[in-house]
C-alpha cells in the first residue's frame, strides 16, 4: 500500500486515472498504512487524488473508494476533506455516520459541514424508516437539531442540517421548520420547504401550494420536489405543477415533471404524456422518465 500511495504521489509525473484502480476496496485494516503514505503526500497531489477518485466513483459504480474517503475526512486540508465527505455520499455504514457526526460541529470549515450536513440526510431519511437503532437516530436527530438551531454557524450549515432534520417530523421538529420559513432569509425559506418535502407530512401543503406560484425560480424548485415527495396527499396540486412543467425554467420545470411522476394519478399522467410533445428534447426526457417511474409504481402495486 505503501508503494501505490508513493508512486500515485509522484508528482515528477502526471496522475493516470487507470491507476487510481489499485485503491479500489483497500479494506478496513489497510485504512492505518494508506493514511501513513498519505501524509507524505504533497497538497496539490492530495488534492488532484481526491478529485479524481471522487470522479472516478461517480462514473463506475463497480469502484469502492470507502475505506480511502474514510481516511481522507481527516485530511489537514478543506478540500481534500470536502471531497472525501462527496465521496462518501453513497457510504451507509454506522461506521460512517460515526465518523461524520463529530464533523458537524467540530470541523473548522464552512464548506465541510455544510457537506457534512447534507450527507447525514440519507441517515436521517433510513432512521424515518426505521432503519438505523433507536438510539442511533436519536443522537443523529439530536446533532442536526443543534446545527439547525445554532445561529453561530453560517448559514449554510444550519440550512443544510434543517434539510437533513426533516426527516424527523416530530412536533419539535416542526415548529424548527415553521421558524426558517417564517425568517425571512430566502435560503433558509428554500430549505425550510426541502425539509418539508422530506417530512412527507400533508399539513405542509398549503404553503407549497403557495411556493409553486411565488416568482422567485429557486422557491418554485423546491416546492415542486417537495410534492413530489409529498406523493399522492399532493394530488390537489397537479394544477399548479403543470405549467411549471412546462415553463421556461429548466430546472424548475424538471422538478415539476419529477413531482408530477411521483404524485401520480390519471391527471398526472395526462400531463406528462402532453409534454412527450414538447419541442425541448430536456423536457420529453424528463417526461419519459417520469411516465417510466409511474409504469414502475403500477407495475409494483399490480396495476
Amino acid at each position: 500500500m505503501r508503494e501505490i500511495v508513493r508512486h500515485l504521489g509522484d508528482t515528477s509525473r502526471p496522475l493516470k486515472r487507470r491507476e487510481l484502480r489499485q485503491l479500489n476496496d483497500i479494506g478496513e485494516q489497510a485504512r492505518p498504512e494508506f493514511a501513513a503514505a498519505w501524509r507524505e503526500v504533497a497538497l496539490s497531489r492530495r488534492r488532484e487524488i481526491a478529485t479524481a477518485l471522487v470522479e472516478l466513483a461517480e462514473d463506475n459504480v463497480e469502484f469502492d473508494f470507502r475505506d480511502v474517503f474514510r481516511v481522507l475526512i481527516d485530511d489537514g486540508d478543506a478540500d481534500v476533506r470536502l471531497a472525501a465527505v462527496e465521496g462518501l455520499w453513497e457510504d451507509e455504514r454506522l461506521s460512517t455516520l460515526r465518523a461524520l457526526l463529530p464533523l458537524l460541529d467540530g470541523d473548522a470549515a464552512d464548506e465541510v459541514r455544510a457537506a457534512v450536513a447534507l450527507a447525514l440526510g440519507r441517515f436521517a431519511y433510513r432512521a424515518s424508516l426505521d432503519e438505523l437503532p433507536v438510539q442511533v437516530g436519536a443522537e443523529l436527530r439530536a446533532a442536526l437539531l443543534a446545527a439547525a438551531t445554532n445561529v453561530d454557524l453560517a448559514e449554510e450549515v444550519r440550512r443544510r442540517a434543517l434539510e437533513s432534520l426533516g426527516y424527523f417530523s416530530d412536533e419539535e421538529v416542526t415548529q424548527v421548520i415553521a421558524r426558517a420559513y417564517a425568517s425571512g432569509q430566502r435560503r433558509l425559506k428554500e430549505s425550510a420547504l426541502a425539509a418539508m418535502g422530506h417530512s412527507m407530512d400533508p399539513r405542509w401543503l398549503p404553503i407549497v401550494a403557495a411556493e409553486l406560484q411565488s416568482s422567485e425560480p429557486a422557491l418554485q424548485y423546491e416546492a415542486a420536489r417537495a410534492s413530489g415527495e409529498l406523493g399522492e396527499a399532493a394530488a390537489g396540486l397537479v394544477a399548479l405543477l403543470t405549467p411549471l412543467a412546462n415553463g421556461e425554467d429548466v430546472e424548475v420545470a424538471q422538478a415539476a415533471i419529477w413531482a408530477l411522476g411521483q404524485i401520480g394519478g390519471a391527471q398526472a399522467e395526462r400531463a406528462l404524456k402532453r409534454l412527450l410533445r414538447s419541442d425541448r428534447p430536456v423536457i420529453q426526457q424528463a417526461a419519459e422518465e417520469a411516465l417510466a417511474e409511474l409504469s414502475l409504481d403500477d407495475l409494483q402495486f399490480g396495476f
